[in-house]
Formats: structure tokens, sequence, C-alpha cells
């Protein structure tokens, strides 16, 4: 089975209307945070004591990208969007509860290329 990092990897190379249906290419920039956001909850998960998540890692119709994975309570999913919006969606498989967050554009700055990668640089150290 192909890693997320290598599907992401592989999505560099998606040209537009990779569908067939005018679907936008992933942007570079979003590729490379979701490599740095999947690196990061792969370094977390892997200290903690629950199963491993597994994650799906998938290009979006408008050129982001989509990140979904759970653990045995909740479903989560990340939305990267080329206009450098972040969403979130969880779903309390118990409850049925859903929550979602959404991070504009102009909340940008807060997450940069590279801090999610020093980030998880720094985890093992801790």
């Amino acid at each position: 089975m192909v890693e997320p990092i290598e599907q992401l990897e592989a999505m560099s190379r998606l040209g537009e209307n990779w569908d067939g249906y005018g679907a936008a290419a992933p942007q570079a920039e979003i590729i490379e945070l979701a490599q740095e956001f999947v690196g990061l909850l792969n370094s977390m998960l892997a200290r903690s004591s629950d199963v491993p998540a597994e994650f799906h890692v998938s290009p979006t119709r408008v050129g982001g990208i989509l990140i979904d994975w759970e653990d045995d309570v909740i479903e989560h999913e990340m939305e990267l969007s080329p206009d450098g919006s972040i969403g979130f969606l969880h779903h309390n498989k118990g409850t049925g509860e859903i929550a979602t967050r959404k991070f504009s554009a102009c909340d940008r700055a807060v997450v940069v290329p590279g801090l999610l990668q020093e980030l998880r640089e720094l985890l093992p150290a801790a």
C-alpha cells in the first residue's frame, strides 16, 4: 500500500484537468503543507499508546488536498484549500456530533510552510 507522503509526492505530477472534468492541479505549497501535517501527525501518534491512525490523502477538484483519518472515537477531515484556508471537520462516531472549524486565508501567516516540519522535528527530543 502506498504511504500518504508518497501519494502527496505523486500529486505534484498531476496536471490541470487531472480527472477529465476540469479539476485544478494541486498547488505545490499546498502539497508541501499537507506533507508536513501528515508527518507531524505520524510523529505525534507514534508517541501515543493509541492504535495508529490510517491516513488517506486525496486531491480536491479546486487544487487543494483533503486529509482524513480516524481513531476509535472520532473521524477527522482536514482540507487545505488553494486560497490559503484550512478547514477541519470532526465527527464523533458515538454521539454523531460534528464540529467544524475553518481558518481563513487572512489567518494563513499563523501556519507558514516549515512550521509544522519544525514542530515535528522537536517532538522526538521532548
